[in-house]
């Protein structure tokens, strides 16, 4: 009695499915710490907390302030004291970057 036994990877397809996973987590992670950051904000007219965004493009990400004032904001000048949001959000937002991980990367291998 002759019994074979076939097995096929398919590495290539989880590699993908991974590189997407990790995308998706990083999209996640930089939403996170853009709305920590409007949270953080200090607000006078609401145009700094308005321009802060988060774009992603696969593992890489930017989360930022776009007014010409906002680096004044964040780290003052010899006028006026910094008022950090930027920094601590991303400091903040650091420790959730696992946990969103795990949770994404579970529904692969759920």
């Amino acid at each position: 009695m002759k019994v074979n036994v076939a097995y096929k990877n398919n590495f290539a397809a989880l590699a993908r499915s991974v590189a997407e996973k990790v995308g998706e987590i990083t999209a996640l992670c930089a939403e996170n710490t853009a709305q920590r950051a409007r949270e953080l904000c200090p607000v006078d007219t609401g145009r700094l907390q308005a321009s802060i965004t988060a774009q992603s493009e696969g593992a890489s990400a930017r989360v930022s302030a776009d007014t010409d004032y906002a680096a004044y904001v964040e780290f003052g000048t010899s006028r006026m004291a910094a008022q950090p949001y930027l920094v601590p959000a991303l400091i903040g937002s650091a420790g959730e970057a696992s946990s969103v991980a795990a949770r994404v990367l579970g529904e692969l291998f759920g």
